[in-house]
Formats: C-alpha cells, sequence, structure tokens
C-alpha cells in the first residue's frame, strides 16, 4: 500500500514527509553507489525505502536542515546504505516532526514495528504499531493536542492489521480488526482516551492522513473495490463522535494519492476505477481522476457517525459528497497541490512516468497538462510528491529505486511575450530588460543589476521589497515602503536548462453507422483542445491520421452535425517500443524453438526481423501476448558446427529498430538411454546427451517410446521429470506408464525425442527434428547387473557385523579430562529460562497496594482457586501466573513455602478421591509450576556446586562422540549416537586425516602467548563448514581462548606450494545430482591428503541454510551417486541396511556410560550424608501428609517423591543443559538426552517392565543398568527419610539466607503488574467470591482500591518496555 502522512504540530499542518530528503555534500556514502543524476534533474538512486528506516545510518530530515544556506550539490552524492542487501521488509511510516530532528519510522519488521529517532539515536521502539504485512496500508500524522493534564504530542495512526483473514500482525483475534488508534509519542501506546476504531466485515485501505483546523482526516477506500470515504476526528472534543463521510469523484471506486491546501481549505486526491492490474494491462482514458473536496464541508457534515463498516456503527447511512472530476486522465498516480501568487497548482505523477503540472483557473478549472519530466524507464510515480524546503524551484517525486529533483517550470520554452501572458504560468514572469522568461522566484538581470518580478494586485501597501538570496539565506538589498516595488543590487544568474518532448504518429480505421456530416473527435486530458482528425470516406468507413501528440491516452468518438459525441473508445499515444530480455537467449541451429522477447510496447511493432553477419533480413512472425512480451520461433540458420550471433530487431512500420542479441548454438545430441520396468507399468526412462549451452527446459521437449507387439506398433509417452547437469552429460529423466499387460520386447524398442513447437495461443503443432533410435538387448545386462548387487549386499553385510563387533569391544572412552571453566548461567538467566521456557516478556509498574494484597494468604489462596475454576484460564495462565507470583515473592520465600504447602494439601484433597498417585504428575494447576519453580530457586546452588560439572562433562562428552564420527549437516544426523532416530546409517566409507592448521594473527592475540599452528584431526566426509568447528574448537582446548574471529568471519585456504585453493562448502565444482540436488564438498571432494596444509583466513562467509535443494552424506538413490563416491562404493547407497549399525548405539553408550552413571549418582547421593534442605523439607511434608491422610501404601509417597522432585525438576535440566549452561543445544544433542532423561526416569519408576526383541532400542540400551538403578533410588529415599527432621528455625533460616541471595535479581514490582493483569480480566469473579467468603472484608477493601487506583490512572501498566 502507499505510504501516507502529514504531520503538524501546535494545531497547524506541516508538509508531508519525503521519502530521501535532499542530501547535503557532508553525508556519507558508498564508494560507487548509485547518485544524483544532472542536469536540469536530480536523481537519487539506491532502496530509499530500506535506507531510511535502519536502526543505524538513518537518513533522517536534519540533512534538510543541514542544507539550509548552501548550494544543492551538483556532483554525484550516494546514498548512505549501512546494509548493501535492499530490506525485504516494506516501509509503512517516515515523519519527521518537532525542532529537535526527531524521525518516527514504520515497517513491517516484528509485527509492524515503530521507532522514534532523535539524530541517529533510537529514543523508542514498539512493535503492532504500523501495518506488518506488505499489502497492507499505514497512515499518519502528528499533532499537539492541549487535553489537560494529557497535553503532549500524539500520533494518529490508521492501518491495516489483517488481510484476508490469514495475519494479525501478533495481535490477539479481537485487536487484529483495529484500524484506528492514537498513541502518545512518549510510548506510541494507544491512549485510552480514543475508542479504538474497528472494521466490521471486510478491511479497509487508508491513503493518508492529515491535520486541519485541529480536525484529523483519514481518507480511505474499503477493499476491494470500495467506495471511499473519510473518517473526521476532532481533537477538542476528546475524539468524541467520528464524522464518516462518503466521497464520489465520478463514481471512482479507489483513492491512490492525496494532498491538502490547507489556507484554501481543499483536498486533492487522485481516485481510480481500479487500482490492481497486471504491468501488462492497459487503463482507459478515464480510468483515474482529480477531484477537490471543500474540507470544511467535510468536517461539518452530519450526521456525525459511523457505517456498518466500523464496529462501533451507529447510522445506517452516511452523507455523500459528490464532486465532478476537475481533471480526468488514464492512469495518474501521485498528486501534490499549492498555491502560487493565488493560483492553485497541482503537480500530478502517473503510472507511465510521467511528472505532470495542471493550473487551475479561479473556477476550479484546469488547463491542457504540462509535461515537466518523463521517466524513461516508464516506472511509476509514488504517490507523494514534496516541494523541495530549501529552493520551492524544485519538487521531487520518487520511483522505482530513485528519487529525482524536478524543476517545477520549464520557463525558457517560451520565446515570446505573447506565450509568456498564454500560458498563465505563476512560476514564470517575462523580462523585458533580457526578452525571455524566468522563474518568478528568480531574479531578472540587466547590467550587474536585478528587478523583482511580477507584484500580485492584492500585495499590502505597507511592504517593503527585500531580495535575498533563498539557499545561503542572505539579504542582498532593501527598500523603503513604496506601491511600486523596483528593487536593484548586484547579482549575477544561470537560466535553467530544460527537457524535450516525445511525439509519435500513428493511423487507425474506425466503422461507424450511416450518418450524415459525420467526424473523429480526439480529446486529450484536462482542458487540452479537442481536435478534429477525420472526415467519412463512404456510408461505412471514416479513415484518418493521428497528429502529433504526447504519451497518455486519449479519447476518441464519433460526432455528427450538431450531436454529441457516441460511446468514447480510448486511444493510446505510447514511446516506441524497446527492448529489455529475452528468454531463452539462444535457439538450436534447426530452428523452431520459441524465444519470448520482453520490453515495453512491443504490442505495436509490425513484426520481429532477424539479421545476421551478412545483413540479410528475415523476417519473422510474432505473437504479442501483452504489451510487455510477445514472442516468435526461432528461424533456422545453417547447421554450423560453431555457434553463430544474430541481431533480433523490432519492425515499427518501415523502420527497424535494434533490440537484442540472439545465439545460435548445434542441435541438441543425444547419446545413450536407460529403462527401467522394475516397476512395471510405471516406467522410468533417463535419456543422456552431451553437455551444450542451450539450457533446454523439460517443457521444451516430449519423449515417446515405440514397441512392437506382434504386428501391432504400441506408443508410450513420457512426461520429462526434470533435466540435470554433470561434468560428463546431461541426463533427462522422464517417467511413464503403459497400459497394456503384455511385456515390452526390448529388441523392437525405440526411443523418440521431439520439440515442441507452438504456433498459437490455441494451436499446438508437433513436429519431429529428431529421432534417436537405439535397440538394446536388456534381460542379460539385467540379470547381470543384480548378481552383482547380491554379491556385493552380502560382502558389506559380513564387513559392517564384523566392524561393528570389534568396534564394541576394543573401543576405548575417550572423555576429556579437562574442558576448561564450565560456562555457568547466572542465577538471573537460570531462573528466566526455567520459569519461562517461552521467555516470555514482563513490563515494568509500581504496585504497592497489590503487593501488600498478595501478602495476604487467605486472599492469594482464594485468588488462585478463583482463577482455576475459569474455563478461560488455560494451562498456559496457570504456568505464566505462578512463574509471576515467584519472582514477586523471590524475596519473601518463607512465604511462598507457606502458600506452596496449603495449595499441595488442597491438591492432595482434590487427588485422594481419585487417584492419588497421579498427584504431581502433570501441570495443569498453578501449584504443580510453583512447585517447579520453588525447587529450581532453592536447589540452585546445589545444582551449581554439586551436579553442574558432572553435567557438563556428559554434554561435552556427547558432542565430541558425535563428531569422532561422520555427521549428517542437513538432516544432523550421526553415525555415533544414543537415538536411533537420529541415527546415520546410510553412510559410506570414510577416514580421519590430521590437517595441519595455521591461524593467521588477530588484533585480540598480536602480542598473546597463543599458539598460531595446530594439528587437527577431521574426516574427509566432512563439510568445509564442519571443518572450520573442529579446528575452531581445537584452537580453545590449545590456548584455553576463543580464536580472535567469529566463525563466518573466517575461511579456509588450502597451501600446496606456491599455489592456494580457497575451500567452500558450495563453489562451480560441486556436483549437481540427477534430482537436481547440489551435494556440498567436503575435504575428500577437494582431494586433500593426511599430513596437508590449511590456513585460516579472515574472509566473510555467508551464514547459509541448506534447504532440500542440497544433500550431504544421505545421498539420493541414483546412478549419479556412483560416479561421485567412486567405484568401490558402487550400489552401496541402495543395499544399506539400518539394522546393521544399531551397534553404534550401544558403542556410543559403552564410551559416555562412566559419565551417565557419575551424573546420576551425583543427584540420588547424600554429600556428607546430608540432604538438601528443600528435598528433606519437601519429602517429610509429603511423609507427614500421606500419615495424617491415613494412606498406607509406600508406593504412592513414592510416586509423590519422585513426580516433586526428578519428574518435576531433574528431568526438566537433563533434557536442557542451555537452562544451566551458556551454551547452545542441537537437535541431535536433544535426541541423545531424551534416551538419558528417559532412563533416569525409569531408575524412579515401580513398574516392572517386560521388554522383548521388539521393544524400541531407546529402552533396550539401558535396560541391564535400570534395575540396578532402582535399588540405588530406594536406598536414596531410604537415607533421606531416616535423616533427622528438620526444625521449623532451620528451614525459615535457609529460606531466609536464599531470599538475600537474590533480593535485586529481579524487579518484583514488574511481576505484580502481570498478576494484576489476571485480577483485572477476571475481576467480577474475584470479587463474587471474596463477598460471599467470610472473613475476607479486609482484603475486599483492598482489591477494591487496587481497582480504584488504576480507574484513576487510565493507563496500561505495562507502557514502559524492559525484560526482567
Amino acid at each position: 500500500g502507499p505510504t501516507g502522512g502529514q504531520n503538524g504540530l501546535a494545531g497547524r499542518p506541516r508538509p508531508a514527509a519525503l521519502l530521501c530528503p535532499p542530501l547535503p555534500q557532508t553525508v556519507p556514502g558508498r564508494a560507487g553507489g548509485p547518485a544524483i543524476k544532472e542536469p536540469g534533474d536530480r536523481q537519487l538512486r539506491g532502496n530509499c525505502g530500506s535506507a531510511t528506516t535502519r536502526s543505524k545510518g538513518h537518513l533522517i530530515i536534519e540533512s534538510v536542515r543541514e542544507s539550509r544556506g548552501r548550494k544543492a550539490p551538483s556532483s554525484p552524492v550516494a546514498l548512505h546504505r549501512p546494509q548493501a542487501a535492499a530490506s525485504p521488509h516494506g516501509d509503512k511510516l517516515l515523519l519527521p516532526y518537532g525542532t529537535d530532528n526527531r524521525l518516527l519510522a514504520g515497517w513491517t519488521l516484528h509485527s509492524g514495528t515503530c521507532q522514534v529517532l532523535r539524530g541517529l539515536t533510537v529514543e523508542r521502539n514498539q512493535s503492532e504499531v504500523v501495518s506488518c504485512l506488505p499489502r497492507g496500508s499505514t497512515a499518519g500524522v502528528v499533532f499537539s493536542w492541549a487535553g489537560g493534564d494529557k497535553s503532549g504530542d500524539y500520533l494518529a495512526v490508521a492501518a491495516t492489521y489483517l488481510l484476508d483473514g490469514t495475519f494479525s500482525c501478533g495481535l490477539v483475534p479481537s485487536q487484529a480488526k483495529i484500524v484506528l488508534t492514537i498513541r502518545n509519542l512518549g510510548d506510541l501506546i494507544p491512549t485510552d482516551s480514543f475508542d479504538l476504531l474497528k472494521y466490521n466485515h471486510t478491511p479497509l485501505h487508508f491513503v493518508d492522513a492529515f491535520l486541519w483546523h485541529e480536525h484529523l482526516f483519514f481518507p480511505y477506500y474499503r477493499l476491494p473495490h470500495g467506495p471511499p470515504s473519510v473518517v473526521v476526528l476532532n481533537s477538542r472534543g476528546h475524539f468524541h463522535t467520528p464524522t464518516q463521510v462518503r466521497l464520489s469523484c465520478g463514481c471512482r471506486g479507489h483513492i491512490l494519492a492525496s494532498s491538502i491546501l490547507p489556507q484554501q481549505g481543499f483536498w486533492a486526491g487522485v481516485f481510480a476505477n481500479q487500482t490492481e492490474r497486471p504491468a501488462w494491462a492497459v487503463p482507459a482514458w478515464d480510468n483515474t481522476a482529480l477531484c477537490l473536496f471543500d474540507l470544511a464541508f467535510l468536517r461539518d457534515a452530519s450526521p456525525k457517525c459511523l457505517s456498518n463498516e466500523f464496529y462501533s456503527s451507529s447510522c445506517e447511512t452516511v452523507p455523500t459528497v459528490k464532486k465532478s472530476p476537475t481533471l480526468i486522465h488514464s492512469d495518474l498516480s501521485a498528486v501534490y497541490a499549492t498555491v502560487v501568487l493565488n493560483k492553485i497548482v497541482v503537480f500530478l505523477g502517473t503510472s507511465n512516468g510521467q511528472l505532470l503540472k495542471v493550473i487551475l483557473n479561479k473556477n476550479l478549472e484546469p488547463n491542457c497538462p504540462e509535461i515537466l519530466h518523463e521517466i524513461e524507464e516508464e516506472t511509476p510515480v509514488f504517490p507523494k510528491l514534496a516541494l523541495d524546503p530549501v529552493d520551492s524551484n524544485y519538487i521531487y517525486l520518487a520511483s522505482a529505486n530513485e528519487v529525482r529533483r524536478i524543476q517545477v517550470a520549464n520557463c525558457s520554452n517560451y520565446v515570446s511575450h505573447s506565450d509568456c501572458l498564454s500560458a498563465e504560468d505563476p512560476y514564470c514572469e517575462w523580462c523585458h530588460l533580457t526578452n525571455r522568461y524566468f522563474l518568478i522566484f528568480h531574479i531578472c538581470m540587466q547590467k550587474k543589476h536585478i528587478f523583482i518580478g511580477k507584484v500580485p494586485p492584492d500585495f499590502p501597501k505597507d511592504s517593503f521589497c527585500r531580495i535575498k538570496n533563498a539557499k545561503q539565506t542572505k539579504i542582498l538589498c532593501e527598500n523603503e515602503k513604496q506601491r511600486i516595488l523596483n528593487c536593484s543590487c548586484s547579482l549575477t544568474y544561470t537560466a535553467p536548462t530544460t527537457n524535450g518532448m516525445f511525439r509519435l504518429i500513428s493511423h487507425q480505421v474506425l466503422n461507424f453507422t450511416k450518418e450524415l456530416d459525420l467526424k473523429v473527435v480526439l480529446t486529450g486530458s484536462g482542458g487540452c483542445k479537442r481536435e478534429i482528425v477525420g472526415k467519412a470516406l463512404n456510408d461505412t468507413h471514416m479513415k484518418f491520421s493521428l497528429p502529433r501528440g504526447r504519451k497518455e491516452a486519449k479519447r476518441v468518438c464519433v460526432s455528427a452535425a450538431k450531436d454529441k459525441c457516441s460511446s468514447p473508445v480510448t486511444l493510446y499515444y505510447v514511446s516506441p517500443p524497446s527492448c529489455i530480455n529475452i528468454r531463452p537467449n539462444s535457439s538450436w541451429a534447426s530452428g523452431g524453438r520459441k524465444i519470448t522477447l520482453f520490453g515495453r510496447n512491443v504490442n505495436v511493432a509490425d513484426g520481429v526481423v532477424i539479421s545476421d553477419e551478412q545483413g540479410s533480413h528475415l523476417n519473422v512472425s510474432s505473437y504479442p501476448e501483452n504489451t510487455t512480451s510477445c514472442h516468435f520461433l526461432a528461424p533456422a540458420v545453417s547447421h554450423a558446427k560453431a555457434s553463430k550471433i544474430v541481431d533480433v530487431l523490432l519492425k515499427v512500420e518501415n523502420v527497424h529498430k535494434s533490440c537484442i542479441k540472439l545465439q545460435y548454438h548445434p542441435d541438441p545430441v543425444f547419446i545413450n538411454y536407460e529403462l527401467q520396468t522394475e516397476m512395471d507399468p510405471h516406467l522410468e526412462l533417463k535419456l543422456y546427451k552431451e553437455n551444450d549451452n542451450l539450457d533446454i527446459s523439460k517443457n521444451e521437449i516430449e519423449v515417446f517410446l515405440h514397441y512392437e507387439n506382434g504386428s501391432h506398433l504400441e506408443t508410450i509417452r513420457f512426461s520429462v521429470q526434470n533435466i540435470t547437469k554433470n561434468p560428463k552429460h546431461s541426463t533427462v529423466l522422464c517417467k511413464g506408464k503403459r497400459e497394456g499387460q503384455d511385456k515390452i520386447d526390448f529388441s523392437t524398442v525405440k526411443i523418440y525425442v521431439s520439440k515442441t513447437l507452438f504456433f498459437s495461443d490455441f494451436d499446438i503443432a508437433h513436429l519431429f527434428l529428431l529421432a534417436f533410435i537405439v535397440t538394446r538387448h536388456k534381460s542379460k545386462e539385467l540379470t547381470h547387473q543384480l548378481s552383482e548387487q547380491l554379491e556385493l549386499l552380502e560382502c558389506e553385510l559380513r564387513k559392517e557385523i564384523r566392524e561393528g563387533f570389534a568396534e564394541l569391544q576394543m573401543d576405548m572412552s575417550d572423555v576429556v579430562d579437562s574442558f576448561g571453566t564450565v560456562p555457568f548461567l547466572d542465577y538471573k538467566h537460570f531462573a528466566l529460562r526455567t520459569f519461562f521456557p517461552e521467555f516470555t516478556l514482563i513490563f515494568d509498574e509500581s504496585l504497592t497496594l497489590l503487593q501488600t494484597l498478595i501478602c495476604n494468604k487467605n486472599f492469594l489462596v482464594t485468588l488462585i482457586h478463583t482463577l482455576e475454576k475459569q474455563k478461560t484460564f488455560s494451562v498456559k495462565d496457570r504456568c505464566l501466573f505462578a512463574s509471576y507470583l515467584t519472582i514477586a515473592l523471590q524475596t519473601k520465600l518463607v512465604y511462598l513455602t507457606h502458600i506452596l504447602e496449603v495449595l499441595t494439601k488442597d491438591l492432595m484433597e482434590q487427588s485422594s478421591n481419585v487417584q492419588p498417585k497421579l498427584m504431581l504428575r502433570r501441570t495443569e494447576s498453578v501449584v504443580e509450576k510453583l512447585l517447579t519453580n520453588w525447587m529450581s530457586v532453592c536447589l540452585s546452588g546445589f545444582l551449581r556446586e554439586t551436579v553442574g560439572e558432572t553435567f557438563y562433562l556428559l554434554v561435552t562428552a556427547l558432542n565430541q562422540r558425535i563428531n569422532k564420527g561422520p555427521v549428517d549437516i542437513i538432516t544432523c544426523k550421526a553415525l555415533n549416537t544414543l537415538n536411533e532416530d537420529w541415527l546415520l546409517w546410510q553412510v559410506t566409507e570414510f577416514s580421519t586425516l590430521t590437517l595441519n592448521i595455521i591461524f593467521e594473527k588477530t588484533p585480540d592475540h598480536e602480542n598473546a602467548d597463543t599458539c598460531q599452528t595446530i594439528s587437527v584431526s577431521v574426516l574427509d566426509c566432512d563439510t568445509i563448514g564442519q571443518a572450520k568447528e573442529k579446528i575452531f574448537q581445537a584452537f580453545v582446548n590449545k590456548n584455553g581462548s576463543l580464536y580472535g574471529l567469529q566463525l563466518d568471519e573466517i575461511g579456509l585456504e588450502l597451501q600446496s606450494g606456491a599455489q592456494q585453493k580457497e575451500l567452500s562448502d558450495i563453489d562451480e565444482s560441486s556436483p549437481i545430482l540427477e534430482d537436481g540436488k547440489t551435494k556440498l564438498n567436503t575435504i575428500g571432494h577437494y582431494g586433500i591428503s593426511d599430513g596437508a596444509t590449511v590456513k585460516v583466513l579472515k574472509k566473510k562467509t555467508p551464514d547459509v541454510d541448506y534447504s532440500d535443494e542440497y544433500c550431504h552424506l544421505i545421498l539420493p538413490n541414483s546412478e549419479t551417486v556412483k560416479d561421485i563416491q567412486g567405484a568401490k562404493t558402487k550400489g552401496k547407497q541402495k543395499f544399506k541396511v539400518k539394522e546393521m549399525y544399531l551397534t553404534k548405539l550401544l558403542s556410543t553408550k559403552v564410551a559416555i556410560h562412566s559419565v551417565v552413571e557419575k551424573l546420576f549418582r551425583s543427584i540420588w547421593s547424600l554429600p556428607n550424608n546430608k540432604a538438601p534442605v528443600a528435598i528433606k523439607y519437601f519429602f517429610d511434608f509429603l511423609d507427614a501428609q500421606a500419615e495424617s491422610k491415613k494412606i498406607t501404601d509406600p508406593d504412592v509417597v513414592h510416586i509423590w517423591k519422585t513426580n516433586s522432585l526428578p519428574l518435576r525438576f531433574w528431568v526438566n535440566i537433563l533434557k536442557n543443559p542451555q537452562f544451566v549452561f551458556d551454551i547452545k543445544k542441537t537437535p541431535h544433542i536433544d535426541g541423545c538426552l531424551s534416551v538419558i532423561a528417559q532412563a533416569f526416569m525409569d531408575a524412579f519408576s515401580l513398574t516392572e517392565h517386560q521388554l522383548g526383541k521388539e521393544a524400541p532400542t531407546n529402552k533396550l540400551l539401558y535396560a541391564k543398568d535400570i534395575p540396578l538403578y532402582k535399588e540405588e533410588v530406594k536406598a536414596y529415599y531410604k537415607a533421606i527419610r531416616d535423616l533427622p527432621p528438620l526444625s521449623s528455625s532451620e528451614v525459615e533460616d535457609f529460606l531466609i539466607q536464599e531470599s538475600k541471595k537474590h533480593e535485586n535479581e529481579f524487579n518484583e514490582e514488574v511481576a505484580l503488574t502481570a498478576i494484576y493483569r489476571y485480577t483485572k480480566t477476571y475481576h467480577e469473579e474475584i470479587l463474587t467470591k471474596l463477598e460471599r467468603d467470610g472473613g475476607q472484608e479486609e482484603a475486599l477493601k483492598q482489591f477494591l482500591q487496587v481497582k480504584a487506583l488504576f480507574d484513576e490512572k487510565k493507563k496500561c501498566t505495562w507502557m514502559r518496555t524492559e525484560h526482567c
């Protein structure tokens, strides 16, 4: 959608923001960047939209202010772009405001983010402000509001957050239909002084927003077909009772562009019948129109209500303001209106790249539009135009990725005084001293003296004359008061340059009914005079020649004597046809290939001409598809062995216009084929052809097969699937299906390849140009191949089983003994990751009274139970509430523990009536998540001091073991793993290499005592990226510190004598398989041998996310695999059996088994015969509750303890090492840790599982170890129970000590804010519960006081965004 917006402060409208402001010469730029274009017009190239909304290096409005008083640069000025790549995120809003260089910028990124910048500093950042949708509209205006205690600067923004019901910019469903909000610029949060406007049924598209006489106007139209309307808000009336007015500009349903004339009280709008059409489509002569509306009339329209387009509709119909078009045109796209010497001047942009100027007389009638500028590429002009704020003799227009600075008048085109007067251009004045026309705002010069130009008739009598240099703000001269102004002073001046104009001559034949005195009337846009261009030849025909004209759509009609014109038709004056590209850009020598030519206005060409080097011309029939493309069939040329280049020309009447080059190559040569019938009747055919430069696509050839069936000739047609290319040949993969049940006689098989010719859009014919007949006896060959494959499979099975047995018996654990400092996370981040796994944001506000209320135990328990009874209080809400409560009471652990006891007892009451063994098994209540958080808080010290080092050793050992064998970089599957789902069983043979690595010194290690040359072990099947990771890790292990560069900042270079070769995952040597996939390069691909030297260089490498178009170790099932892997692995890919490699699971388990057991025993051991206070306390609490409830089954208490400690805490830690350490957990590590966590929980289970041979491998892996672990767990539980009970003071001392440790870790008031949001949502239910319960009078009073405080503030408490 178009970017709209104007802004005003203190009730005064301000000019619209420019897409890219004019830049002073001091603005930094990138060398070689696109630049300003001279003379006459200035052109700023570059993706301005992207550059203006970067968080760093913004182009801001201060560059306009800096350029005041200095000459506009005539030398190239590059746009400063912090990032070279164009942004994929659309810019939605750009509003400069205030007097201190502030800029408000919004774009689609991050759910419609909006930033307030001061200079280059981001002051505020808020999401969900502008539309996040590429096609969604946004319009905004900044204004000052005198609203008492809420006075200040505000942003009124209208945006589309939901289109087609599929996107909502991160908003909840109830807010997705919001279209209009008023936001305080201090925080960009919607103010509650204005009820949000929402659309009702269909989305709305907003074009602009502006302020006029303390009223806000928002023109828009309803998607997809209108009608257009405007919403008006009165800022003096606290935005109450918004007004909606329908707009009619000749019944056009869309608004394209907008501009206001504040002094005259007019609004100019460009309206259109349609807004979206294909680029090749041409609009009707009356598709768009300019209309002027009286703003006062729109403001005062009655009744003041909204239609059913809005949720808050209050009337069935709204008033409609109808205006006749001021100017009709075929394709207007932009508008800017201004007043010059009491005349309204309107600048208009068009969709074909024109800038027009229209002058309205006192009756608001237009003159014939003047073309100020034409963009050669004919790209559409963007909706916003703006005058240069430094020099009003220039206007800025934006199109595609360019901003152009165009002079507002071409005064030098007028050569006489009469021309000057008839033009009535207020920008120009005739200078009698030099007998030439000049810009009124420039000066008339003679003999070093200058004179002022025309004085308006209503000029004040008490005025005086002053001549000032506008660019330097220097006063040149000043005269006393006088009626006739005649200032003079010394100055030299050079007249501006002008631009030419295009003309095109054509002709047309019209048919009509028999009438007398018929004539053809040709009418241009606006106030252009009508032209009579023809008369009748006879009763049925009229022939005429078109006069010279300019590029536009004209209306043509037939007029009889004294009658009005007939229904008009559209006649297009266009620029001559031109070429941009052809596809494909080559043909085979025998001709007949379909060539599509792309360009502009190619439909007006009379044909295509092929011209060779001898200058001979061959006319070729062309078939226009639209205005931008046509196709033709390449003619045949002599069958030369070498390539040949010819010229493609366009024939326009009798002129041949140079177009583009077309290259001919020899015809394709097919050399062999393979037919696979294993899946008969589904057949697969592979055709092999010599590599060439034709780039034949699968749609350009047809393949079919003939074979004899008795006396009949059977035909099978194949569909071409793809065409792939490798160094040896190209392969055409085809698939087909035969209908009969008879067997194919291979001795009679013949394969035909035909090229398809398209003669028209409706008639498709096929011409057999080449027929390649290859007959082979396939039966013996297939039998021989099958025998070889069976023998190979048997050998592979024997080899893999023997190697697996040997590895299992001989492989020794190679776990590292030293791994440096354990990268523990600090407590704050540990708690956040365990409390909020999704890292939910929380927000800041002071709530002292609510904190007091939360510390009321009866109220808090009542609150939690009331919330849990609400159907909309989801499981996610319960977990979040428990986590916010834990943070709010972080420094009050004694009180939090009492709450935990009460809630746990209440949960036991619920569970005891059903199944007590299920208590605490799931997270379906607040107390269950609260228990998890409480354990995390109380056991964080034990985790760090006793378990942490062993746990980190396990993660390190797993990583080391996985990387010891092949790892497929695409799927992350590995040969060495604990999890069958992550087993890489398709691996080929591999070997280990030792490389000598040389590191370049970095500034961080220039003087440090680091080893810059090390030996690193890699696998020949490692990708270059995997090798880099192993090299980095080896550097850390060797030197104890990180290398000075990041992984994506280095490259590898193979050193071989005086030669070097850059190593990369993908380059021109990467093999391309038959299914189109690219195989990533490996160490073996480059032929790197053991002991080779590789240098680490500083080189920025892109972070590639490999898609399905690439493969590494898991290769497709194709013959190309044999070519890539070599003869020694021929066929191996097809016959791999997963079960052969299950021993890898066992060998990995053996390698890390000692670390796993050490970790388990560190968890269920009692150091110094003492249990952690939290565990002892809670286990004793569970024992006491079981005794009080007379539960005699020991299994129940065992399950309670298991559900509360290992299930709720330890398993969560074991599966998520990133909660404890500053590391990244890979998907493969997650899969392995899941197996270990499952074995850990099985050790606490009382159920005896009888595993059979078909049991999952993840269960079988630790089946022999589980009985021993179970005995150790029972002993652990018994040892805790046998310890002396803790006194109340011991428990309280521990809790108080833990509370003090974390006094300043979190902003507790922040969590209270989130808690209040839940109390606000369920206020009525909580209030009813408090009123019913006895003894809650004081809590009820405080609860109402909290509600009253928020009602008074009328502000949401989550305005200031910050993390915990």
